[in-house]
């Protein structure tokens, strides 16, 4: 393979094809016919001496070769459009709508702060946040995403990351509780009943193309175990349904500190220091590592760590 005579058009079909998965679909996008598109492939598949996709149920599934340069290829395309075609964002004057993934507890902590941000920057900008799902990796890369914001495991190499805040666990209890009357013990609250917080579904987002998907943490309360297994009649989705449940049982739980502290202000609980706490768990956010600076998203970013600052 002569790398200096290769057609750097090829690889953008390439990339269509990783994100369609199908040849017909790549075409439309790029303004090709069919058979084009089945060229290009042919010319790629000669350049590089592998098949890059075999035909599997859902689709035209990558080859390991094909993983291997997705990354490198994705990264080479955006900068060059980047380089030809990006103008400095002007977050006072233009239009842009922003689609954020993230938990609900971050919604609820850090989505005010950054709403209060950019009403007051950008007149012209909409954010709208949704809940972490499966396929968020993919729609990262298409630019249907802009940003994912959690707790991770994995972090595939073709994003960038970016801590904004540290967030501890505490135990919290409801008010009034029997078992706390007289002062707390740490042997009682180890036998208490404990309410579990699954964080939804325990799968990381996992995409078609070879498993590249973000791997987030969905549960970290088991650091702050008391001891022996405990018992766990109760398990819920989210630290919103354990904090009302809590608040109307005698079970205890693990929420996140913040959330936890809100709740207090308002008497709903009472909170209990864990006697041996872990480290803080980082949060952070999450983008293409292609969005440089004075990009929509590098600005996004800002706004992001701005309002985390304050937390």
């Amino acid at each position: 393979m002569n790398f200096r005579t290769a057609d750097l058009n090829l690889f953008r079909v390439f990339v269509t094809l990783l994100e369609e998965k199908n040849a017909t679909r790549a075409g439309e996008r790029l303004g090709l016919s069919q058979s084009a598109v089945s060229h290009a492939l042919r010319r790629l598949r000669e350049m590089v001496r592998d098949d890059l996709f075999v035909r599997g149920q859902t689709g035209l599934r990558p080859t390991p070769r094909a993983l291997e340069i997705a990354d490198a290829a994705r990264t080479a395309l955006k900068l060059l459009e980047t380089a030809v075609t990006a103008q400095r964002f002007d977050p006072s004057v233009d239009h842009h709508a922003f689609h954020i993934a993230a938990g609900s507890y971050i919604s609820y902590v850090l989505g005010p702060l950054i709403a209060e941000r950019v009403l007051a920057l950008a007149p012209n900008v909409q954010v709208h946040f949704r809940n972490l799902y499966a396929g968020m990796t993919e729609d990262l890369d298409t630019g249907a995403l802009d940003m994912v914001i959690g707790c991770f495991e994995a972090i595939p190499g073709r994003f960038s990351y970016r801590q904004l805040f540290e967030e501890t666990g505490v135990w919290v209890a409801r008010v009034g509780h029997p078992a706390f009357v007289d002062g707390v013990s740490y042997e009682v609250l180890a036998g208490l009943p404990h309410l579990a917080v699954t964080g939804g579904n325990d799968d990381p987002d996992r995409t078609s193309a070879g498993h590249l998907g973000l791997r987030r943490v969905t549960s970290w309360g088991e650091r702050y175990a008391l001891g022996e297994e405990p018992p766990r009649p109760f398990s819920v989705q989210d630290s919103f349904s354990a904090l009302n449940m809590v608040g109307r049982s005698d079970m205890v739980c693990v929420l996140p500190r913040r959330l936890a502290e809100l709740a207090a202000e308002r008497g709903k609980v009472m909170m209990i220091e864990p006697p041996v706490a872990p480290s803080p768990t980082p949060f952070g956010a999450v983008l293409r590592a292609t969005d440089g600076p004075g990009s929509p998203n590098d600005w996004l970013l800002s706004v992001c760590q701005a309002a985390a600052a304050t937390l």
